[in-house]
């Protein structure tokens, strides 16, 4: 007759796996969220500056921000600005957007605009907080995270 000793786990090795698997998912979790924001904030960047590309084409063929030749006022509607609205590309604010873009251009002086984007959804209180690009190229940030003493920190590392 053989005798078969039972093999498995004993409770103290299990609740040891335990606290181990625990122990990596608490420091593996915030670096993977971390790591998919600095992804979505890529994109809206990336955005962004497409936008700001797509305005100084207009005014390449308009010769002001503000209207185009027939006097059409450019708003977040037209045409060459309704594709990048939203980040991921949608045409609506959906559950998958992270960021909003927004155009304000100053009619009273048609040769300056300045493109804002704000984080939405899964980005709300995002560090970097919202980006934001002028007619010179100037790049900032505002309502970026305290942990960041000034404008022109917070701009260097949420823009590189």
């Amino acid at each position: 007759m053989i005798v078969r000793k039972n093999s498995g786990f004993t409770l103290v090795e299990l609740m040891v796996t335990v606290a181990i698997v625990s122990i990596l998912s608490s420091i593996a979790y915030p670096s993977y969220t971390e790591f998919m924001r600095k992804g979505k904030r890529a994109e809206a960047r990336g955005v962004l500056l497409d936008s700001s590309q797509w305005m100084e084409r207009f005014f390449t063929e308009n010769q002001r921000y503000h209207a185009n030749l027939a006097n059409t006022a450019t708003t977040d509607a037209t045409v060459f600005y309704s594709a990048f609205k939203y980040s991921p590309k949608s045409t609506s604010a959906s559950s998958t957007a992270n960021y909003e873009i927004t155009l304000t251009v100053n009619s009273a002086t048609p040769n300056s605009y300045t493109l804002t984007s704000a984080p939405i959804n899964s980005m709300l209180g995002d560090k970097c907080g919202n980006y934001i690009v002028n007619h010179t190229g100037a790049r900032g940030n505002t309502g970026y995270a305290s942990s960041y003493t000034n404008a022109t920190e917070a701009a260097k590392d949420c823009w590189k």
